[in-house]
C-alpha cells in the first residue's frame, strides 16, 4: 500500500509538471526556440527534477519538445508549411477514426467526451483547457481501438493545440462560441452513429481552426 501511495504521488507530480510546462509556453513565459533545462524548470515550478524529468519525456516523445544534450531543452516551433502539414495528418487521421467511433461508440463513452467539452468551458486556465481539448478529441479517435493511431495522433495533438492557443485561435469570445457550436456538432453526429455527419463536422471543425491559425501565421 505504501509503494502505491508513493506512485499515485509521482503520478500526480508528473501530471503537475507536465501542466506546468504546456502553461510556462501558452502564458509566454517559455517561447517556442527558447532553451530550458531542467534545472530552469524545476525551479520554476517548484516540483522535483524527477517528475519534471518525466514530464520532458512525455513531451519530447509527444514532438512538443526537443532535446539535444548540452544545447538543452528547446520548445518545437511550428511555421506556416507545418503546420499546414499537421492539419492535413490530423484530418486523415479523425477521418479515418470516425467509421470505427460510429461503430464501437457508448453511451458511456459519450457521456465522457461530453464531459470534456465541459471541462473546456470551465477551464481556469489554458493548460487545463489544453487536457480537455485533447481528452475530447483523442477519446473520440480511441473508439478505433488503434494502439498506433493513438499514439501518432497523441504526438501530433498536442503539439496543433499549443500551436493553435500560441497563434491566438482562444483569445476572445467570438471564437470560443464558434468552437463550442463546432464540438457540439461532432457530439450530435456521434450521438446519431452517422459517419458522414460525424466526419463533415470535424473536417469542418479543422478547417475553422487551421485557417485562424494560418491568419496568425502568414
Amino acid at each position: 500500500m505504501p509503494k502505491e501511495r508513493a506512485q499515485i504521488r509521482e503520478t500526480s507530480a508528473v501530471e503537475l509538471a507536465y501542466d506546468g510546462i504546456i502553461d510556462l509556453v501558452l502564458t509566454g513565459r517559455l517561447r517556442p526556440g527558447e532553451r530550458t533545462s531542467v534545472y530552469l524548470l524545476t525551479d520554476t515550478l517548484g516540483i522535483g527534477r524527477t517528475p519534471v524529468r518525466e514530464a520532458i519525456n512525455r513531451l519530447q516523445s509527444e514532438g512538443f519538445l526537443s532535446v539535444a544534450g548540452r544545447s538543452g531543452t528547446i520548445v518545437n516551433p511550428i511555421d506556416a508549411d507545418r503546420a499546414k502539414q499537421m492539419f492535413a495528418l490530423r484530418r486523415c487521421l479523425e477521418c479515418f477514426a470516425a467509421g470505427y467511433a460510429v461503430a464501437n461508440v457508448t453511451d458511456e463513452v459519450i457521456a465522457e467526451i461530453d464531459s470534456a467539452a465541459e471541462k473546456m468551458s470551465e477551464a481556469g486556465t489554458t493548460a487545463t483547457f489544453v487536457r480537455a481539448n485533447t481528452e475530447f478529441h483523442s477519446g473520440i479517435v480511441a473508439l478505433a481501438a488503434n494502439p498506433t493511431l493513438d499514439r501518432f495522433y497523441a504526438q501530433l495533438q498536442i503539439q496543433l493545440t499549443v500551436a493553435v492557443y500560441l497563434a491566438g485561435r482562444g483569445d476572445n469570445k467570438v471564437a470560443e462560441n464558434v468552437r463550442k457550436k463546432e464540438h457540439s456538432a461532432i457530439l450530435n453526429a456521434l450521438r446519431a452513429r452517422d459517419v458522414e455527419a460525424l466526419k463533415r463536422t470535424i473536417v469542418a471543425h479543422i478547417d475553422t481552426t487551421e485557417r485562424a491559425m494560418l491568419d496568425q501565421l502568414l
